[in-house]
């Protein structure tokens, strides 16, 4: 027979292992090699945190935590939103298994979201946990990214370095552009904007932080395939939530800050440029047949990848310019519903789908902004607001606390995030979406970060 403690004891198990597996799978899109997650790890991580979520709601009801309750009544509220717009959208959809599929996929992340919710406001001793966990899978997946550079720049074939053929130095260009275990660089560094986040807050936030080693060299590694990722939207959200960061701070916290900062975004970018001048150096040894830069040398080489970083013509970003345009005569045919969850790529490329073209072939906005409107048009400001405003509002907050809340990091994560949104998409992703949840949780959180993280 379990005994009191021994059920708790179970309990924190359950609890611990579902936020961790949760975490460990945020990063991959496509497992290494398989391709898939092995072992359907993704349904027992949910059901782990579904099982814990529950438990801490019953407790809060039996001990009749009325205030508590509310609170997560609210937040599951707003996160049901989205999920009840797109389910009303099935029934006008242009094609409704696309939306049906769409609306099981946003109902599964975004009960991920209430869970972590859920989870972190009942136990503070979660968000160090769930930040040691976030850092050791940046470290074997940053370690994986560097294999795939290194190995791909020495010849090694795609078998080998588990690279796309459209991301090795044999294609575009003659440095890879690494994507570790996410489906393509612009997805990598989406997650990259998470553990770069921490740190910067641990760094900023914590002296003691500043003489931890291995944290440096983190951090350098994760920035260095940030930069190697060459994803623009990516930084232009890193970006962005600086600048927030810095304002947040202060003057006097910031001039104690900067010149840490500013060293360590130099090495980062210094340890970049090697990669680069080793790939350059590598192709005139072994043979590349890469587009671009296939015979430029070293300097041709440097000369190519930082004109792709400010780059804002090329055929990716024409391509954008190209379709954005389109999506305003698509919401001003519905305005108001739209065409149906998920189905703006479908309206985009109707003559392609009429002819039969799978759905996964058709090219889609790239923009999750612009892709909301013509989906759902009025409907999805209105389902989709609420929890946006939340996100701004556990922002201010932090602001105001000068970022000495344990959510702060989540919540910049979570607008550097937002920010790329208009630039991809990834409204379906967990990442963003457990990154959104636990943004949420600061709204409650503690206001000393000292008395909830260390």
């Amino acid at each position: 027979m379990f005994k009191g403690q021994n059920w708790q004891r179970l309990f924190n198990y359950t609890e611990s292992l579902g936020v961790i597996l949760t975490i460990c799978l945020l990063p991959i899109d496509r497992f290494p090699y398989l391709h898939h997650v092995p072992f359907k790890l993704g349904a027992i991580s949910f059901g782990l945190l579904a099982l814990a979520a529950a438990t801490r709601c019953l407790q809060v009801i039996s001990t009749k935590r009325w205030d508590e309750l509310k609170r997560v009544a609210l937040i599951g509220f707003l996160l049901i939103l989205p999920v009840a717009g797109y389910a009303q959208s099935i029934h006008y959809a242009i094609d409704r298994p696309l939306a049906t599929g769409a609306t099981k996929l946003l109902l599964v992340v975004a009960l991920k979201a209430w869970f972590f919710f859920i989870l972190l406001s009942a136990n503070p001793a979660l968000w160090q946990r769930v930040k040691r966990t976030v850092y050791a899978v940046t470290a074997i997946i940053v370690a994986f990214g560097f294999f795939q550079f290194i190995f791909d720049v020495l010849g090694a074939s795609p078998a080998t370095t588990d690279l796309r053929a459209c991301c090795t130095s044999n294609s575009t260009y003659v440095f890879p552009r690494v994507h570790s275990v996410s489906i393509e660089p612009l997805y990598f560094a989406n997650f990259l904007l998470l553990p770069i986040w921490l740190m910067v807050s641990d760094f900023a936030c914590y002296k003691k932080t500043r003489q931890n080693k291995l944290l440096i060299l983190l951090f350098i590694a994760t920035a260095t395939l940030f930069v190697l990722s060459l994803a623009r939207s990516a930084i232009l959200g890193l970006v962005v939530s600086l600048i927030v960061f810095a304002a947040g701070i202060g003057v006097k916290g910031l001039s104690r800050s900067l010149s840490y900062f500013a060293k360590l975004a130099g090495g980062a970018v210094m340890v970049a440029l090697v990669f680069v001048i080793a790939s350059g150096v590598a192709s005139h040894y072994i043979h590349k047949s890469a587009i671009n830069g296939s015979n430029s040398g070293v300097k041709g080489n440097v000369a190519i990848f930082s004109s792709h970083a400010v780059a804002l013509a090329d055929q990716s970003a024409q391509t954008r310019y190209s379709t954005w345009p389109k999506a305003w005569d698509y919401i001003k045919e519905n305005p108001i519903k739209g065409v149906g969850a998920y189905n703006s790529r479908v309206r985009l490329n109707l003559a392609q789908y009429r002819t039969g073209t799978p759905d996964t072939q058709l090219q889609p906005f790239n923009n999750d902004l612009l892709g909301l409107l013509v989906d759902l048009g009025l409907i999805g400001i209105l389902v989709f607001g609420p929890v946006i405003i939340a996100v701004f509002v556990s922002l201010i907050k932090s602001f105001r606390k000068r970022w000495l809340v344990p959510s702060a990091p989540y919540v910049l994560a979570a607008i550097a995030m937002l920010i790329q949104t208009n630039f991809f998409q990834s409204i379906l992703l967990a990442r963003l979406w457990v990154v959104v949840g636990i943004a949420l949780a600061g709204l409650y959180a503690p206001a000393s970060k000292k008395s909830s993280t260390q």
